[in-house]
């Protein structure tokens, strides 16, 4: 196959992306790209064991010509967190290990059926249920009595609805406690559900909204112990009266953090503090490299953050696919889609689009009334 002669412009990423969102809207799986998730997820056999997708080691941006590939795992989840995740697999006696950041996808066998119906919440987008039971659950949960892997992945989605619910202080919360469930062990959370941590990825009326009740919050997450608490605080200050000491601990994670997804989303935080108008002359080409570096299901808030900083430096035409990427590849992460999609349809309309416009609209439109359909 050869390859195009010319590159890609802003308009044909923006038909191809609207043209996926289509696809997966509908059910349809798209081959050959890192997207385990999608809008409406995967369709997952009922066997009764855990499904797991991981993907190959390597660069995760959108190369269509040598794509990552994703392989699927199945089995009893004995243990998982960013170092390994050890798989049973049916009938086996003994565990496999697979380096554990390298699941972009995991769909259990849950433990019993409150765990399942909080998830199911989740999925329904029901975000107020999720953090109701969640919340009743972790307190029945203190015994140990269930999967502790299970258990960190609905505090992940409890995290999720959170932020889809506008209360980040909420999010924090919550995250802090799923930093906690690391136990004696310290052993860092698997990327996937690190990627969870409630940061302000845009400079939103939101953010500016709560920046005041956040502020103590954030003074004492600063102060904490755990690098992902910490990399919180400094985010939520940057904006603040405490600019140049949230900034001075950002750089520093960005250098030291033990977790490599912490010191890269510290470093793509700090993107806030650059210039609009050193962006396109200086960054854009290294931000792009430092975004695609990084596993795909985590690469949704950092995508959304590099689209408001284009659209700061006026560069709306490069910040509108970035928004359709976070639509259709992070359509899980709803609170992030539903605000990239109606930035994308503006400025499409203002740019005279008006085509591609109404169907970014109509996916925003589908979105609000699959989770009205769901409730």
């Amino acid at each position: 196959m050869q390859r195009p002669s010319r590159p890609l412009d802003t308009f044909d990423i923006l038909a191809a992306l609207i043209a996926l969102a289509t696809c997966v809207c509908n059910g349809n799986a798209v081959a050959q790209t890192e997207n385990p998730s999608g809008i409406n997820g995967v369709n997952v056999l009922e066997t009764g064991s855990t499904q797991i997708w991981i993907t190959e080691p390597g660069d995760t941006g959108l190369n269509r010509w040598d794509p990552r590939q994703l392989f699927e795992e199945s089995g009893e989840v004995l243990d998982w967190n960013a170092k390994k995740i050890v798989v049973r697999r049916p009938g086996a006696k003994a565990g496999i290990t697979i380096p554990g950041d390298n699941v972009v996808r995991i769909e259990p066998a849950w433990a019993n059926e409150t765990l399942e119906k909080i998830h199911r919440s989740f999925l329904q987008r029901q975000f107020d249920v999720v953090v109701k039971d969640g919340l009743a659950l972790v307190n029945r949960a203190k015994d140990g009595d269930l999967p502790l892997w299970q258990v960190q992945l609905i505090l992940a989605e409890m995290v999720e609805s959170s932020s889809a619910r506008g209360k980040p202080a909420d999010a924090g919360k919550i995250f802090a406690g799923l930093v906690k469930t690391r136990g004696a062990s310290q052993e860092d959370l698997p990327q996937l559900l690190l990627s969870t941590i409630p940061l302000p990825w845009g400079e939103t009326a939101l953010m500016e909204s709560d920046l005041a009740g956040l502020q103590n919050l954030s003074e004492a997450w600063m102060a904490n112990e755990s690098e992902a608490i910490q990399l919180i605080g400094a985010a939520w200050l940057v904006t603040g009266l405490k600019r140049t000491s949230a900034l001075e601990r950002l750089e520093s994670l960005s250098r030291n953090a033990k977790s490599p997804l912490v010191a890269a989303y510290a470093r793509i935080q700090l993107w806030r503090s650059v210039p609009p108008a050193e962006i396109i002359s200086d960054r854009l080409p290294r931000w792009i490299a430092e975004r695609d570096k990084l596993l795909l299901p985590v690469q949704a808030g950092p995508t959304m953050l590099l689209a408001d900083r284009l659209e700061k430096a006026g560069q709306t035409n490069l910040a509108v696919p970035e928004w359709m990427r976070v639509a259709t590849l992070h359509g899980d992460r709803y609170h992030l889609a539903t605000k990239a999609i109606p930035k994308a349809a503006a400025a499409l309309r203002m740019a005279g689009q008006n085509e591609e416009a109404d169907r970014a609209q109509a996916l925003l439109d589908r979105f609000k009334s699959e989770s009205n359909a769901k409730k």
